[in-house]
């Protein structure tokens, strides 16, 4: 398991394939084949959301990343990249993005690289009483510099999350 990340740290920089957020239209950018994104990209550019999740269309991740399309006007008016990751790969992703209409970008981490790298995973007993690895819901907000700026863990109120993520960088950019 990776390192446990905390406030003040350097994000790790990551790699990986994922699918732009929805447009309405033929066009939609969601479409687009052979999309990366890299962290080091937004550096001195763009504060950076990072959601991290169980799995495309479960009730409770679907509830998470559709609230946080509720704020992704007011983060990117603010220049701030939301990205959700999770260990589903492009094909889920684009299929979840079309059906819920998510404004935002989802990355695919199929290989747990990241998720590992980031210390989101947590080996969890399931509905069989087996051990299994999973990624722990987690967020993190990472400044322009790319230094980690907040992390929330053990999320509890799904739907109001990302309401407390976007007062806090208003407070923390003064926007």
């Amino acid at each position: 398991m990776g390192q446990k990340l905390e406030p003040g740290d350097r994000a790790p920089n990551f790699d990986l394939p994922g699918v732009y957020g929805y447009k309405a239209g033929a066009t939609s950018p969601s479409h687009e084949d052979g999309v990366r994104f890299k962290l080091k990209d937004y550096e001195g550019k763009k504060w950076v959301v990072l959601v991290f999740y169980h799995q495309d269309s479960s009730p409770e991740d679907t509830r998470l990343l559709v609230s946080f399309n509720g704020y992704n006007r007011k983060f990117t008016t603010k220049e701030i990249e939301l990205l959700a990751i999770s260990q589903n790969g492009v094909n889920s992703h684009r299929q979840f993005i079309e059906v819920y209409q998510l404004g935002f970008s989802l990355v695919a981490d199929e290989k747990k690289e990241v998720t590992d790298l980031y210390g989101v995973i947590r080996e969890e007993k399931n509905q069989f009483d087996e051990l299994e690895t999973r990624v722990h819901r987690t967020t993190m907000v990472i400044d322009k510099t790319g230094m980690i700026r907040n992390i929330w863990q053990d999320i509890e109120d799904l739907r109001e999350h990302p309401r407390e993520v976007w007062e806090y960088i208003a407070k923390e950019k003064g926007v």
